[in-house]
């Protein structure tokens, strides 16, 4: 089958794992990614606002026969999934969350009325006019930040106050000291779970994990695949394909469910060596086979990342 990933930059990783299943097309704004020396075809295309780009991605997968196109960037999943019947009629799928999942996720205080609304365990969370009675430390953070960036702890009110007025629209979340957690989940293309996969994250760096390892921790997995059950609402919002979901278990054993991203996360492939091949099953399901659920059935290990280099 053949694959085209936006946006590829630095996931080699990614990138390398997709090529043992399938060919591999990537794409990105700039010639100087990293990954473009590892996929089996590339294109340099447009960014993702210009009016140009969607009809660009078309035209590529007519071009190159793709059968699942896996976006890797957060700012163009809602305009690929406006497109989404576009690429259906030329036999591409999409694989990305519907629509409405996407809106609720990349909004921390829509997440945050999500999981109160489902009963699923998270941090208190406030927007700045409603923060009242607290306790030190708090977290502060962008409503629609993605990844680790512009997220700050405050210890005082004269932190809390300059961060208010530094962060663009924030919230405040109370803090929680713990274990964080990333969990890897596989959905099908009907919204059903097929793997989750729970990484202690022993050490970040820039965000992204720099050491971790596979935990079948199973009430993170049971309480994963509750909370996962609440995004299929409809036919028409479901989750598909991929889930990066943060969680913290406090000093109690409590899990706090703090964010849901529809996509790959950095570390996965750490997921991939533990046993779920992520490649081979969305390669099946496009295909149109059902995937047997393989929910906890992964190896526990480690993993230890360093840099490479490309010379050109």
């Amino acid at each position: 089958m053949n694959v085209l990933f936006t946006a590829i930059g630095r996931r080699v990783q990614l990138i390398n794992h997709f090529k043992k299943y399938h060919k591999v097309i990537g794409v990105d704004t700039g010639e100087l990614a990293p990954a473009k020396h590892f996929v089996d075809s590339f294109y340099k295309v447009p960014k993702w606002d210009d009016k140009e780009y969607v009809n660009t991605l078309l035209n590529i997968c007519k071009k190159e026969n793709v059968d699942m196109l896996i976006p890797l960037y957060e700012k163009e999943f809602i305009l690929l999934c406006e497109n989404r019947e576009k690429f259906n009629k030329i036999g591409t799928i999409l694989i990305l969350s519907d629509k409405k999942l996407i809106e609720i996720f990349n909004d921390k205080w829509e997440s945050y009325r999500f999981f109160i609304e489902n009963n699923i365990d998270t941090p208190m969370t406030y927007k700045k006019q409603g923060v009242k009675d607290f306790n030190f430390p708090l977290i502060i953070k962008p409503i629609n930040g993605a990844g680790s960036q512009n997220v700050f702890k405050v210890d005082n009110k004269k932190e809390l106050s300059f961060f208010i007025d530094y962060i663009e629209n924030p919230i405040i979340q109370e803090y929680i000291k713990g274990t964080e957690y990333t969990i890897d989940v596989l959905c099908d293309l009907k919204g059903n779970v097929i793997s989750i996969v729970p990484r202690e994250r022993i050490e970040v760096r820039a965000g992204e994990v720099a050491k971790g390892r596979t935990v079948k921790n199973k009430d993170i997995i049971e309480k994963t695949l509750k909370l996962c059950n609440k995004l299929k609402i409809d036919e028409n919002t479901k989750p598909i394909g991929p889930l990066t979901i943060q969680c913290i278990v406090d000093l109690d054993n409590n899990i706090k469910f703090i964010e849901v991203n529809t996509r790959f996360g950095g570390g996965v492939p750490l997921t991939f060596e533990a046993g779920v091949p992520y490649a081979k099953y969305l390669g099946k399901m496009v295909q149109g086979y059902n995937v047997r659920p393989i929910i906890g059935e992964f190896k526990e290990m480690i993993m230890l990342r360093y840099d490479e280099a490309i010379y050109i």
